[in-house]
C-alpha cells in the first residue's frame, strides 16, 4: 500500500480540542458531554459494570480529585492542536441492492459511475458499479485568513477508544465474562512536576501536589492522586536526577467540570531516559503495544498447530513440512517457480509470487500468501491474543510480533526451500499491465475465468531481497554469464539445484524478475495517469553498532522499482479479493477505505501555494491533485519546492480505515490515494489481524458457508474498529522508535548547519521541516531568546503569523559558520545578517542536536537565514 495511506496526518486518538484559538463563550465538560449523548458520565459507566473492584476504584478516584481543590487557582493553559481526521461513516444496512441506489440518484445531475470510466474498466475491471464520490472543486481565495498557522485550543475531555479486544479471559474461570465490562483506561506516560502553590513548602514532602506532564503534547497535564511522591530509591545513569518517567492510569469519565485537570490515578515510577532500553519501554507503554510475552494457553495451541508437520535438523533447528493430509484438496504449486522478494533482514516472510508466458501473449501472474488461518482456529486462544495485539509492531531494534515465533518465521513464514502452506489469488492479464477480459484476447468463445481463489502448497525457490531483485533488473547479473558475481547476487539469495533435479536456474529467475518488472511498471504508468496519489514521505534507516543499540548510520531507506514491482501485485491481488467478498460475503465484506482528505487543510495549502509560488493546486480529486503535483515537478526548478508542498499535503491527510462493508453507504467505500472503488488487505496475515479475517471470509465464500460465518457483520466492523485502533498505536510506536535512535545518533554526530523550511507559524513555535532528515519538527521560541531579539505578531494587512528574529550581539550565533578567505568555513564574530523574517515556507539555516531532558528528542535551532 502506497505511504502516504500508512503516513497520512492523524490525531492522538481521542483528544478533543475546543476551539481553534478564538475566543469563545465559556463551555462545561458537562455541556460538551451532553452534545456527545455521553453526559452520563464515570457514574454510568459505574452502572453498567459489574465488577465491584472498578466500582471501589471509581469512588476512590472521584474522592481524590475533590479533596483539598477548591482553594487552588490555577494558570489557564493551551494546547497545540492536531487535525481530528478520523473518518466517520454511517451506520446502514447492506440490504440495498446496487440497483436501487441507481434509482435513488436518478435525479442527480453528472452522476458518475465508476464503471464509466474507460481507464478503470481497463486497469481494474470492477465487477461491481458503484457510484463515485461527487466532486468538490477548490478555489484559490482561502477562506481562511490564518492559512498555514498552527491551532490551538483547550482540552475539554478525553474520548475512550472507539472499540477494544479487551483482556483474556482468566484460565482458572473461563466462564466469567467481567474482563469485558470494564471500564475503559489510558495509560499516561510522563514526568512530575510540582504545583507552584506547594513548591515553598517542606522540601521533603509534606502535602505537595504533583502533576504528571505526558510525553505526548496534545494530552493536558493529570493530577497526581494526594501523597504522590518523587521516586529517588532509584539512580538513573544518567547526570540529572529528573530523568525519570512514571506511568499512571486515567478511567475515563473521571473528568468533571469541577475540575481544572483530569485525575490520574496508580502512579508509579516506570523508567529512566535518554537511552535506547528506558526509552523504548516508555514507548511501548505509552502507546499501549507493550504486549508482553505470549500466555500459556496460547503457546499450547501453537504446539498443537505445528506439532504433526515439526521436525528438527542437524543443528537442532525447528523445522516444518506440511504432511499429505494437509495438502489434499490444495492446488498444487510446489513445481513453479515461486519466489519471495522482501527487505534485507525480513523474517516472516507473507507473500511470493510466480509469472508465467502465455501462448496468446498474456501473462499468468500468481500471488501466494501465507495460510496463517490454517493454524489459528477461530475463537482460539491464539486467535483471541493475535486480534488483541491486532498488528506486529516494528521498532528499529526490535520487533513485537503479532503471532508467536513458531508461527510467524517457521510454520507460516514462506522461507525458500521448504514446502509451504499458502492462499493464493492466480490472475492473467495483459503485458501493457491491464487486466484480461474473460474470454481472453482475440477469442469469440468465453473462457474460464480468469481470475482463481483457493488454497494451495508452495516450495518457494529464492529469497530475494530488493537490493538483489534491483541488480537484476537493472542487469547488473545474471546477463547469461558463467560465473554470478555474488556482490550482486549473495550466494545465499541464488536458487538451488538444477533443472534435472528439480530446481529452478539463475537465469530463470531473472527472467521472471525482468518479466514482472516490465509488466508492473506499465501498469504503475496507468494508474497515475488514471488519478492514483502517492505522498510519499521519507523513512529512515539505521544501522547499528554491534551491541544493537548505539545508531552508527543514518540514512534516507531507499524505494526502488523492485519494492514498486511488488507494490503493483499486491495492490493488485488485495482488490481483486475485496471485490470477490463484495460479491458473495456482503455486509460481511472486510474492506480498508480511504476518506478524503480534509477540506480546510487542502485549501490551506492551495492558498499558501498560490501566495508564495503564485502555482495553482487542483485537490478536487486525487486525480487532479496529483496531475497538479505532477505539473509542479515539471514547471519548478527547485525540487524542493515539491518536497514541501508534498509534506504539507500529507498533514490534511485521513487515515485508511478497516471496516465491514454492510456498516457504510457504498459510496464511502472508496479508496481516495489508490483511486478505486473499493480495497482491502489479504497479503500479510502474519503481520495484521484483519488479512487473517480476510482469509476466513474467502474461503468461506468459496466453501459457500458465508452464512455460516462465525462473526457478524456487527462483530467484523467491531474488531476493525479495533484493528484501527491498534495500527495507529503501533505506527506511533514506530515513529517515536525512529525519533529515539534519531536523537541518539545526533547526540554523537550533531548537525551544525542544514537546510529548514517553515511549514506553519504560531505564536511561541513554528514547524520546520528538515530535508536531509525527512523530518517535521516545532522550534520553540523560548529556545532562541538568549540569542536572538524575537517579535512574533500577526500582520494586520492579512490576519496571517510572522515571526521576526534578528541577532542580539555581533558575535556569531552558536552553529553558524562563514567562509574565511581560503574558502573553508570557520566562526565570524561580525553579523553576517540583520533581521529574518520567518513565513510560510521561509528557507533557513538550521542546526540538529539532541535533547537530552526527557522525553529524548531532535532539538532544532535557527541559525539564520539559507544563503
Amino acid at each position: 500500500e502506497p505511504l502516504v495511506m500508512e503516513e497520512g496526518g492523524d490525531c492522538d486518538g481521542g483528544v478533543v480540542m475546543d476551539g481553534d484559538g478564538t475566543k469563545k463563550e465559556d463551555i462545561t465538560i458537562a455541556d460538551y458531554m451532553t452534545n456527545l449523548e455521553l453526559n452520563s458520565g464515570a457514574e454510568e459507566s459505574c452502572k453498567e459494570a459489574s465488577d465491584d473492584k472498578a466500582k471501589k476504584e471509581m469512588e476512590c478516584v472521584k474522592a481524590d480529585i475533590m479533596a483539598g481543590m477548591a482553594d487552588v487557582d490555577y494558570e489557564e493553559e493551551e494546547y497545540l492542536i492536531e487535525e481530528d481526521v478520523n473518518a466517520k461513516g454511517e451506520n446502514m444496512e447492506f440490504e440495498e441492492s446496487i440497483n436501487d441506489e441507481e434509482e435513488n440518484i436518478d435525479d442527480e445531475e453528472e452522476v458518475e459511475m465508476w464503471q464509466d470510466d474507460e481507464v478503470q474498466m481497463s486497469l481494474w475491471d470492477p465487477v461491481v458499479n458503484l457510484r463515485k464520490k461527487s466532486k468538490k472543486p477548490t478555489t484559490n481565495q482561502g477562506h481562511d485568513k490564518s492559512q498555514g498557522a498552527q491551532r490551538h485550543g483547550k482540552v475539554i475531555s478525553i474520548l475512550p477508544p472507539k472499540s477494544s479486544a479487551g483482556q483474556q479471559p482468566s484460565e482458572f474461570t473461563p466462564t466469567d465474562e467481567s474482563h469485558k465490562q470494564q471500564i475503559p483506561k489510558r495509560t499516561i506516560v510522563g514526568t512530575l512536576t510540582q504545583l507552584p502553590s506547594y513548591q515553598g513548602g517542606d522540601s521533603k514532602g509534606g502535602g505537595g501536589r504533583y502533576l504528571l506532564v505526558p510525553n505526548n503534547k496534545s494530552l493536558p497535564r493529570f493530577m497526581c492522586p494526594s501523597g504522590t511522591k518523587e521516586d529517588k530509591s532509584k539512580d538513573d545513569d544518567n547526570a540529572n536526577n529528573n530523568k525519570t518517567l512514571y506511568r499512571a492510569e486515567y478511567t475515563h469519565g473521571s473528568w468533571h467540570a469541577s475540575n481544572k485537570w483530569p485525575p490520574c490515578t496508580h502512579i508509579s515510577r516506570l523508567c529512566g531516559t535518554c537511552n535506547v532500553q528506558d526509552e523504548t519501554k516508555a514507548l511501548l507503554v505509552e502507546n499501549g503495544v507493550d504486549h508482553g510475552e505470549f500466555p500459556p494457553a496460547v503457546l499450547r495451541d501453537v504446539e498443537e498447530s505445528v506439532r504433526s508437520g515439526r521436525f528438527f535438523g542437524e543443528k537442532e533447528e525447528m523445522g516444518w513440512k506440511p504432511t499429505e493430509d494437509m495438502c489434499t484438496g490444495r492446488r498444487d504449486y510446489r513445481k513453479q517457480r515461486v519466489f519471495t522478494i522482501d527487505p534485507t533482514t525480513a523474517k516472516d516472510l507473507d507473500d511470493a509470487l510466480h509469472v508465467t508466458m502465455l501462448a496468446d501473449g498474456r501473462v499468468e501472474i500468481g500471488v501466494h500468501i501465507a495460510d496463517v488461518s490454517h493454524f489459528i482456529p477461530s475463537k482460539s486462544a491464539v486467535d483471541e491474543e493475535a486480534l488483541r495485539r491486532a498488528t506486529t509492531v516494528y521498532l528499529v531494534n526490535d520487533v513485537i510480533p503479532m503471532l508467536p515465533r513458531p508461527l510467524c518465521e517457521i510454520a507460516c513464514s514462506l522461507n525458500e526451500n521448504v514446502e509451504r502452506l499458502a492462499f493464493s489469488c492466480v490472475w492473467r492479464m495483459n503485458m501493457d499491465g491491464t487486466l484480461s477480459k474473460k474470454g481472453g484476447v482475440g477469442s469469440g468463445k468465453p473462457k474460464k475465468d480468469d481470475i482463481w481463489y483457493g488454497r494451495t502448497v508452495i516450495k518457494s525457490c529464492a529469497r530475494l531481497d530488493y537490493a538483489t531483485a534491483q541488480n537484476i533488473i537493472d542487469k547488473k547479473v545474471a546477463n547469461g554469464e558463467n560465473q554470478v558475481d555474488e556482490t550482486f547476487w549473495p550466494k545465499s539469495r541464488q536458487p538451488t539445484g538444477c533443472k534435472e533435479g528439480g530446481g529452478h536456474t539463475i537465469d530463470e529467475v531473472a527472467s521472471d524478475v525482468r518479466l514482472m518488472h516490465k509488466v508492473a511498471m506499465a501498469r504503475r504508468k496507468l494508474r497515475f495517469e488514471n488519478g492514483a496519489l502517492a505522498l510519499n514521505g521519507v523513512k529512515l534507516a539505521f544501522q547499528l553498532e554491534t551491541d544493537g543499540e548505539t545508531p552508527k548510520l543514518c540514512a534516507p531507506y531507499p524505494i526502488r522499482d523492485s519494492n514498486r514491482l511488488i507494490e503493483e501485485f499486491m495492490l493488485l491481488a488485495n482488490f481483486l479479493v475485496a471485490q470477490r467478498l463484495i460479491t458473495h460475503a456482503h455486509g460481511r465484506a472486510v474492506l480498508r477505505n480511504h476518506a478524503p482528505p480534509i477540506e480546510l487543510g487542502m485549501q490551506q495549502v492551495v492558498d499558501v501555494s498560490k501566495e508564495s509560488f503564485n502555482f495553482d493546486i487542483d485537490t478536487t480529486d486525487s486525480t487532479t491533485l496529483q496531475e497538479s503535483l505532477s505539473r509542479l515537478g515539471r514547471e519548478c526548478k527547485d525540487p524542493l519546492v515539491v518536497q514541501c508542498v508534498t509534506e504539507s499535503l500529507m498533514t490534511p491527510m485521513r487515515p485508511a480505515e478497516y471496516m465491514a462493508a454492510g456498516e457504510l453507504e457504498e459510496v464511502d467505500w472508496q479508496h481516495f490515494a489508490l483511486n478505486i472503488p473499493y480495497y482491502t488487505h489479504f497479503t500479510s496475515p502474519i503481520r495484521r489481524y484483519p488479512d487473517v479475517m480476510v482469509h476466513r471470509l474467502l474461503q468461506a465464500t468459496l466453501d459457500e458457508e458465508i452464512e455460516d460465518f462465525p462473526m457478524t457483520q456487527k462483530e467484523i466492523h467491531t474488531a476493525a474498529g479495533h484493528c484501527n485502533d491498534m495500527r495507529m498505536s503501533a505506527k506511533k510506536a514506530s515513529e517515536r522508535s525512529d525519533r529515539v535512535f534519531l536523537s541518539l545518533y545526533l547526540k554523537n554526530n550533531p548537525i551544525s548547519s542544514t537546510l529548514g523550511i517553515c511549514l506553519g507559524v504560531g505564536e511561541k513555535t513554528f514547524t520546520v521541516f528538515v530535508p536531509s532528515l525527512g523530518m517535521s519538527t516545532r522550534v520553540f521560541l523560548q529556545e532562541h531568546e538568549d540569542e536572538f531579539n524575537i517579535n512574533s505578531f500577526e500582520d494586520s494587512n492579512n490576519g496571517k503569523r510572522r515571526i521576526v528574529i534578528s541577532p542580539k550581539t555581533k558575535n556569531a550565533v552558536p552553529g553558524m559558520t562563514q567562509p574565511s578567505d581560503d574558502g573553508s568555513s570557520s566562526s565570524s564574530n561580525e553579523d553576517s545578517w540583520k533581521s529574518l523574517d520567518i513565513r510560510i515556507f521561509t528557507k533557513l539555516e538550521v542546526a540538529c542536536t539532541c535533547k537530552m531532558q526527557p522525553p529524548i528528542d531532535v532539538r532544532v535551532k535557527v541559525v539564520g537565514p539559507m544563503k
